[in-house]
């Protein structure tokens, strides 16, 4: 019995005796490391979002803001207060436990509640205080209040792990300037210190570095003509489908195009509308609207999410002045040279017909081929350059695709969005790898009057026009006058040439002389003095969807603003876009007649 004693009392004193040396190991030789553990474990380092710049317009209106939001988080396991939090916030579900394999929720826990109102936040951090499992989360949301020049401006979303050097919560422009300047809006993060007791509630915080941040933009864009110009766009259904009902075709729900207004004597843009337009807010505010944002982001009809003032698309007759202007600075023809506006005429068997046919139109100077956009005058004046009508790479042709590259053609204009598109001006060797047999002569026909392989934006377009307005003095197209304190100045190119009044005198006719007389020109009345040329171009759908477009500058002497009014399958640009252009025009200046 004595002996079982012993033996008991011997494993007791050897458990004490083990217990007792673990306590002496962990108080005296661990007692460093526990030490930097236990410090580790209520100090963590946190990153600091760096407040977004903002988007103004040119008078300071705000196109582009933060808001910051709050929003009650759940890592998962026990938490407290329940009834409270969901009458407070209207809930009718428990918290969702987080999705370990998703690398947001598995940092941050699942959202119980997104945008908790700014007189809830009190109640609420005083009910999950000390509760290690419910937290505020607190981001900055991205708004966008006025939805004007919704693709130029653009949109951001959250990061999200998607974009590398970024933070989860981090803002990342997607499209337009939020998307090409995001690395001025963004700014800098910085880290901050952070203490917290045993129930996970912060006791102390330090900054680090102070996060920096981004430097705001001051657009261009006027905010009246900006919403003058989506406006005329809208607009524009009636007269689309006013054609339709001519040809017996079906109506369309909604105008496609752009509208770009500029002031030529700056380069500022003051509109760059594009229609249809879509709610930035949907993609930035959360809850977010998965059904919406996929409504926009598959409707291939209508293409809302795409900037068409810098699509490149056929420029059709507008490129004619492009073409008047290398016949007359080349000297291959003179502005008193005269051609027949035939109705039609034949080149290599085959009939082409002018707009007109079957009526021909007169002996026409290049001043009427403008104004009347005659194309046999330019088929007669190409033809007749040397090696016109020969197959190969002609120097007339060399000519015109050199001077539509010296007016901007072929290359992006540089406004500052990474959408835009350069359009195409063909070359020789491009030509070469493309067609059995090179460049013929029918290709250079369908060129000269903006058809066949020459593809521009409207951005492009305005450009030309607003290099004419000025007299080959061109003004450096911007969105962007002002980068936080940086003030951009406007920035000038002389385009050689001595016949910038014949393309004016040209354009005034147009207006003054023929169709176009009769909705802007001293026919209609409107009491001011423009200048402007139509643009028609065919495409696949065929008869009755042409696009149409109209180029203009106003007044005509000393010019303040540029215009290019494009509509996808309008049909007819004098029944379309030049009314169009119109009711813009009487909207900004403010005319009644």
């Amino acid at each position: 019995m004595i002996n079982r004693l012993r033996i008991l009392l011997a494993i007791i004193f050897s458990v004490l005796l083990i217990f007792a040396l673990r306590l002496m190991y962990l108080q005296i030789v661990m007692a460093a490391e526990l030490s930097v553990m236990s410090e580790e474990n209520i100090r963590t380092e946190e990153y600091i979002q760096p407040l977004r710049g903002r988007i103004l317009a040119s008078d300071g209106t705000v196109l582009a803001d933060n808001r910051l939001a709050w929003d009650l988080m759940y890592r998962g396991g026990e938490f407290e207060h329940w009834n409270k939090l969901k009458f407070l916030l209207k809930l009718t579900e428990l918290p969702r436990e987080p999705d370990r394999s998703d690398r947001v929720e598995r940092q941050q826990g699942s959202v119980v509640a997104y945008n908790i109102p700014d007189e809830l936040v009190p109640a609420i951090e005083e009910l999950v205080a000390g509760q290690p499992n419910l937290y505020l989360r607190d981001r900055i949301e991205r708004t966008y209040p006025t939805n004007l020049a919704a693709q130029t401006v653009g949109y951001t979303a959250e990061a999200q792990g998607r974009f590398a050097g970024y933070s989860l919560n981090d803002l990342v422009g997607i499209m337009g300037l939020e998307a090409s300047y995001q690395q001025e809006l963004f700014g800098s993060p910085g880290r901050k210190d952070v203490q917290v007791d045993n129930r996970g509630v912060v006791i102390n915080s330090r900054t680090i570095r102070p996060a920096k941040p981004g430097k705001s933009l001051v657009l261009t864009i006027d905010p009246r003509t900006q919403r003058l110009a989506e406006d005329a766009l809208a607009g524009a259904l009636p007269y689309v489908n006013g054609e339709r009902a001519k040809r017996n075709l079906p109506e369309e729900t909604t105008v496609r195009g752009a509208m770009i207004v500029m002031d030529p004597r700056t380069g500022d843009i003051l509109a760059m509308a594009s229609y249809p337009g879509f709610d930035q807010n949907i993609f930035t505010h959360r809850p977010g609207n998965p059904e919406a944002i996929d409504v926009l982001l598959t409707d291939k009809t209508n293409l809302p999410m795409t900037n068409r003032a810098v699509e490149a698309y056929p420029p059709a007759s507008t490129f004619k002045l492009i073409t008047s202007s290398t016949l007359l600075e080349d000297h291959y023809i003179s502005p008193d040279t005269h051609y027949s506006c035939s109705a039609s005429l034949n080149f290599g068997g085959i009939r082409w017909d002018n707009w007109s046919y079957p009526a021909s139109r007169g002996n026409y100077s290049v001043i009427d081929a403008i104004a009347d956009s005659c194309n046999t005058f330019y088929w007669r004046a190409v033809l007749d350059t040397p090696d016109g009508r020969l197959a190969g790479w002609s120097p007339f042709i060399d000519d015109l695709f050199t001077r539509a590259k010296i007016f901007g053609y072929g290359n992006t204009v540089g406004v500052g969005l990474n959408e835009e598109k350069p359009g195409r001006i063909p070359t020789e060797s491009w030509a070469n790898s493309v067609y059995e047999y090179g460049w013929l002569p029918g290709f250079s026909l369908n060129s000269v009057i903006g058809q066949g392989d020459v593809l521009a934006t409207p951005m492009q377009v305005a450009q030309l026009v607003a290099t004419i307005a000025m007299d080959g003095k061109r003004a450096q197209p911007r969105l962007v006058k002002q980068i936080g304190d940086e003030v951009l100045e406007p920035q000038f190119t002389q385009i050689e040439g001595q016949y910038w009044s014949v393309l004016k005198l040209g354009m005034r006719h147009m207006v003054t002389d023929y169709g176009t007389n009769l909705i802007l020109g001293p026919a209609s009345r409107f009491p001011i003095e423009i200048s402007g040329k139509t643009g028609t171009a065919e495409n696949a759908k065929g008869l009755g969807y042409d696009h149409v477009g109209f180029a203009a500058f106003a007044p005509s002497e000393n010019p303040e603003i540029v215009l290019y009014v494009f509509i996808e399958n309008g049909d007819r640009s004098t029944a379309v876009a030049v009314p169009t252009a119109r009711d813009f025009l009487k909207a900004y200046f403010d005319v009644e007649y």
